[in-house]
């Protein structure tokens, strides 16, 4: 009887979750590419269910399940300073990126889900912008940067990418409290990207960690990263590895490492707002 009740109580919960699953997918409503090449195309036809563009009403682009059926992009913004939110998105299909931010500042992608494209979320000669509490899933990339400065990268679930996070040539970043899992490269800092700060992040069953050819902080007030296939010795119990994990074999390591991984890390931690 008990084993029979427990299978009767696993398969409720089973439909339970296909059907908030479903709910939460209907919830969301179809909708084409959307491009914008201005701050004067960000109107109700582009996607934009509210705000007006300024630092405390930023345009608001949510709701929406894009399927770009291999459209170069599911939503392209380019040239534009004006504040704008991109959330509760579910994308999928770009064969280049899913959402292209190019010379754009002050934009904020988050709580957003994006799968199956070449890039998940790419960044253009772009700077002060946020990406936050997004999942990244089975993208050649996840999110990658190119010559873009001053944006950060926090709370997000990476998983199944080819390269969660890849740099070319972007300096001053943050990426933190990021779940990168099962990527076949979690960090990839490369073409002289420097001066980014990565630190508790929990890098976990990657086929390669991190790479970086520049010279970048992985640490910062005691506390570096989680690395699965790091042990060393704890001897005063604090949390933190003895031993530094190195990056490369000269310049950049986490002279910190976590014993555990941080509490406060992917998208199940991050705000909900803005």
């Amino acid at each position: 009887m008990r084993i029979r009740a427990l299978v009767g109580v696993a398969c409720v919960f089973v439909l339970f979750a296909g059907l908030v699953a479903v709910a939460a997918d209907t919830a969301l409503s179809d909708h084409a590419p959307i491009v914008i090449g201005s701050n004067y195309e960000f109107t109700p036809e582009n996607g934009v269910v509210a705000g007006s563009g300024k630092v405390d009403d930023p345009y608001i682009i949510s709701g929406w399940k894009i399927d770009a059926g291999y459209s170069r992009y599911a939503i392209s913004i380019h040239r534009t300073d004006r504040y704008f939110v991109i959330r509760n998105v579910k994308i999928s299909g770009a064969s280049q990126a899913g959402i292209f931010l190019s010379y754009v500042e002050n934009g904020t992608v988050r709580d957003c889900e994006i799968s199956g494209n070449w890039i998940g979320i790419a960044l253009n000669f772009a700077s002060a912008d946020l990406i936050k509490g997004c999942t990244l899933s089975a993208n050649t990339d996840g999110i990658h940067l190119y010559f873009s400065h001053d944006n950060q990268i926090l709370q997000n679930t990476l998983l199944k990418n080819d390269t969660a996070i890849w740099l070319d040539a972007s300096n001053n970043s943050d990426i933190v409290g990021n779940e990168i899992s099962s990527n076949h490269m979690g960090a990839y800092l490369d073409l002289g990207a420097e001066g980014n700060l990565l630190y508790n992040n929990a890098f976990v069953d990657n086929t390669h960690n991190a790479h970086s050819v520049g010279v970048n902080s992985w640490d910062k007030d005691g506390r570096g990263n989680y690395w699965s296939d790091w042990k060393a010795i704890d001897a005063n119990n604090d949390g933190i590895w003895d031993s530094p994990y190195v990056i490369r074999s000269k310049g950049d390591q986490d002279n910190f490492p976590l014993v555990t991984p941080p509490k406060a890390c992917g998208k199940s931690k991050a705000s909900s707002n803005n």
